[in-house]
């Protein structure tokens, strides 16, 4: 009897996958012939493949690759990791209302951290009462290293995706916002606003109103702890302020100064100067401001916000190696954290933490067995599928509301780059079935619109 059970349940789920696999043959039909596509559908409930279509052929996951920076991430560091800025000093003996020594603001990849994080900082210090600092303001953030900008994410690619710093320290995404005016008469300087504002910061205003369209082109750079905004070229009148965001290319150096400002504008004296440099092995801890791990990676999957996600590769890099955070230690940290569980294959290959870059590699396979991996993982589930976004409902899922089935029955990742469209995640059926889904197509042709509804179909 048992024998006979077997059989005809093995018999309905063949019938099953061959009625899948029927539909899907016919939903990839309509792609172009130059179109790549790969495909591993899964069952959630005990990792049987339920389809396959190209799953151990590496592709370019876009922003896919989201998905192993922030399962690394949890995996690695813990759902209760918290991502800090911190305010210390090298006095340890704080009396009478004065640091004899150097203030530091240090960064451990607090990506979020912005002014009014700052602001907080400053309360709590005021709390000990302190009145003056006879030494330096210091931003230090040697927990990551240098390279603030990646030269492997390629020129047509980098049009499109513009990264502010990544840093250990940041503050405001390290950037600035100009804000700029032409309402008055032709040829005349354009008005200009500037948040934060700071008294290191100084304007070379040299645009003008113009009758015709003309475009700014702003530049800023550091001298003697002076910021110096350069604005050129010029902006066609009208009644609308125009604003810009502005990298910064210092950022340690920036934070420090405007956490000088920020402290003699609250009446705290600071005898020193604003500088760069590392905090000492001996410290005292004044305040901190941080982020919790699931807080950060569904800032990261909801939205599929690249800076956030290098910021966090970074984090993996310094926290895996316990070394300067850094790409090669965080590629290091992803491979190793899924290997010996057969997620990742030869195939893989992750060289940042966003997606952007094309010399990330990885099959569907590889993206559906992790997923597979975190579904059945009581301890990291729950921060994990928070993080991605439902269909039809929020992040960068939410304007895919063409089917009305799947409008909060998928939860998962987008991916786009040009010529890449990708999605993958966790698809609950009509019959309350629960699959794992990765669908990555390489294009040349028809768009990703169009490639996008074919992942719908495929999904429905």
């Amino acid at each position: 009897m048992t024998k006979t059970i077997f059989i005809f349940l093995l018999l309905v789920s063949l019938s099953l996958n061959a009625q899948i696999n029927s539909k899907l043959q016919k939903i990839i039909s309509d792609l172009p012939a130059s179109t790549n596509v790969a495909i591993s559908i899964l069952n959630a409930k005990n990792g049987e493949i339920i389809l396959e279509k190209n799953s151990a052929i590496p592709m370019i996951p876009a922003s896919n690759t989201k998905l192993f920076t922030t399962a690394t991430a949890l995996y690695l560091m813990g759902k209760e990791h918290l991502f800090d800025t911190r305010l210390l000093t090298d006095d340890e003996e704080i009396s009478n209302g004065i640091i004899n020594g150097n203030i530091y603001i240090k960064g451990f990849g607090n990506s979020t951290f912005t002014t009014n994080d700052l602001d907080t900082l400053i309360i709590k210090l005021k709390e000990y009462g302190i009145k003056t600092i006879t030494g330096n303001i210091v931003g230090d953030d040697s927990y990551f290293d240098k390279l603030y900008t990646r030269d492997d994410w390629i020129i047509d690619e980098r049009a499109n995706v513009k990264l502010p710093p990544v840093s250990a320290l940041v503050i405001n995404k390290n950037q600035y916002v100009i804000t700029l005016n032409s309402k008055d008469q032709y040829g005349t300087k354009l008005k200009y606003s500037i948040r934060p504002d700071a008294n290191f910061i100084d304007v070379e205003m040299n645009a003008k109103v113009t009758k015709f369209r003309a475009y700014p082109r702003i530049t800023s750079s550091f001298n003697n702890n002076r910021l110096l905004v350069k604005v050129n070229g010029g902006l066609r009148k009208r009644n609308r302020s125009s604003s810009y965001v502005v990298n910064i290319d210092n950022p340690p150096l920036y934070f420090a100064l405007l956490l000088k400002e920020k402290l003699e504008n609250n009446g705290i004296k600071v005898l020193g100067n604003p500088q760069v440099g590392k905090t000492p092995e001996n410290f005292e801890e004044i305040a901190s401001q941080g982020i919790k791990i699931g807080e950060l990676i569904s800032l990261i999957n909801k939205n599929s916000n690249n800076y956030l996600a290098e910021c966090l590769f970074k984090s993996l890099g310094a926290y895996y190696s316990g070394e300067e955070g850094n790409s090669f230690y965080a590629t290091q940290a992803v491979l190793s954290t899924f290997v010996e569980d057969n997620v990742i294959d030869d195939q893989t290959a992750v060289v940042d933490g966003s997606g952007i870059s094309r010399f990330n590699t990885i099959t569907t396979g590889s993206i559906s067995r992790l997923l597979y991996k975190v579904y059945k993982d009581q301890i990291y589930y729950e921060d994990f599928y928070k993080s991605l976004s439902i269909y039809g409902v929020d992040g960068t899922l939410k304007d895919r509301s063409s089917n009305l089935f799947l409008t909060g029955n998928f939860k998962g990742k987008t991916g786009t780059l040009n010529g890449v469209t990708a999605i993958s995640g966790y698809l609950t059926t009509k019959s309350n079935t629960n699959y794992i889904v990765s669908i990555i197509m390489e294009f040349k042709e028809k768009g990703a619109s169009f490639h996008k509804n074919i992942e719908d179909k495929i999904l429905i």
